[in-house]
């Protein structure tokens, strides 16, 4: 059994995490981290699961044998004082397993929506040639999405095929990209390829996120 003074203590040391939350089960918590769980608190004790890099943060750390949690194995954290230092380790046992595998576009979601107008469709592919030769060329994106003719290779990225600096700019820079060409006019065949206007964009985000370029 956990209480919940435990339990509401291992929250206000974790809550920095963003989408943090702290979920009774029965008589103990479940902890989840962007609505994945990570960990458990069982019997007033920090169990996160075990992954690759939080084995290196917590190299004598014990797995817990007493909880049941299918496959998930799990690891005792005992110093749960260090706020900083649980903070990190629950963001490594998320990103260990999920981060990497989490979706951050589905280019062909765009064309399956607009399948009956062929215009839009020829719109949405150009202004995505740009935008991923773009992202490669700033080394956002690990491989190269494009073909020597220019044609999309991929239509599906995962945060596994982003570089660091990808993983913190991608998803802004697409936002703002699909907002500015998402209008239909006299100057739509200019703004898919306005490559100035993405160098702008990108410029205000590393500025903001103190990113060296």
């Amino acid at each position: 059994m956990t209480t919940k003074k435990y339990a509401d203590f291992i929250y206000k040391q974790t809550k920095g995490v963003c989408n943090i939350m702290v979920e009774q089960m029965f008589s103990d918590y479940v902890l989840y981290k962007d609505g994945k769980r990570i960990g458990a608190l069982y019997d007033n004790k920090l169990l996160l699961v075990s992954t690759e890099n939080l084995n290196k943060l917590f190299p004598n750390a014990v797995q817990e044998k007493s909880f049941d949690w299918g496959y998930y194995k799990l690891i005792h954290i005992e110093n749960t004082e260090d706020k900083e230092l649980l903070e990190k380790a629950v963001r490594i046992t998320y990103d260990d397993l999920y981060f990497q595998k989490d979706f951050v576009t589905d280019i062909s979601y765009l064309f399956k929506v607009n399948k009956r107008y062929q215009d839009s469709i020829t719109k949405i592919y150009n202004l995505h040639i740009t935008f991923l030769r773009f992202c490669y060329d700033k080394g956002l994106l690990k491989i190269n999405p494009l073909d020597k003719q220019d044609r999309i290779l991929h239509m599906n990225f995962l945060n596994n095929d982003l570089t660091e600096n990808g993983t913190k700019i991608f998803n802004e820079l697409y936002d703002k990209w699909l907002v500015y060409t998402d209008k239909n006019d006299d100057k739509t065949d200019d703004r898919i390829v306005n490559t100035k206007m993405l160098e702008k964009y990108y410029l205000s985000i590393i500025d903001k996120l103190q990113i060296n370029s």
